[in-house]
């Protein structure tokens, strides 16, 4: 569903400055018929978005979608909608009909003057449009920079926990088995003869059956 064009757009309401208006709504409403947004008309034109639908409203037939924020017309074929006549051919602003009346005087400095005239409009137009750009520009690099400098601070937390690995597991304590009667009196013998303090009788303890492991492999069985 559409929105009814019914609200005529703001703008001067008299004197020269409607004449400025005239070529610059026409200028609107070209790109809009052209398949602009809305808000790509106001980039372009420098105009306020609101006055660039108001105007749009204001033509016979033009209807806003909401979905695509651009016009169309109901009853046109592919609903592409039509500049009025009286638009089509707009009268220029007044810097306009200045330069071209001074071109076609008889005074060769006017001439040079207007020539001189349009070329700096013509400058200033391009110089505003290379801002207009560079401003873009910056800011979608500063956009991209932000997401680049999350993307390094994931993969440097990735790296991080490559680095540490899964957490360890503490070896289990090594338990020492208990010595065989029967080996007891060798073991004895044994330590004594390494000058180690071991009881005659009792439990073997437990740091000479280390001792003994350690020389033997093992062997109180």
């Amino acid at each position: 569903m559409g929105e009814p064009a019914s609200t005529p757009a703001p703008g001067p309401a008299a004197g020269h400055l409607a004449v400025v208006m005239s070529a610059d709504g026409a200028q609107v409403l070209r790109l809009l018929a052209d398949g602009k947004t809305t808000q790509q008309v106001a980039d372009l034109t420098s105009w306020p978005r609101d006055r660039v639908i108001g105007l749009a409203r204001a033509q016979k037939g033009w209807l806003l979608s909401p979905d695509t924020d651009t016009v169309y017309d109901p009853g046109a074929k592919n609903g592409k909608v039509r500049v009025p006549d009286t638009l089509a051919a707009a009268v220029p602003s007044d810097a306009a009909a200045l330069i071209a009346r001074a071109e076609a005087s008889e005074d060769p400095r006017l001439r040079r003057l207007a020539t001189q005239v349009r070329d700096a409009l013509g400058e200033i137009r391009d110089r505003l449009t290379r801002a207009r750009e560079a401003a873009a520009l910056a800011q979608e690099i500063a956009t991209l920079e932000e997401q680049l400098a999350a993307k390094k601070a994931r993969q440097r937390q990735l790296s991080s926990s490559r680095r540490k690995g899964p957490a360890r597991t503490p070896a289990a304590p090594r338990t020492v088995r208990p010595t065989a009667r029967s080996k007891r009196p060798g073991i004895r013998a044994w330590a004594a003869a390494q000058g180690m303090d071991c009881p005659p009788q009792g439990r073997v303890p437990r740091s000479v059956e280390t001792a003994w492991d350690e020389a033997h492999g093992g062997d109180r069985g």
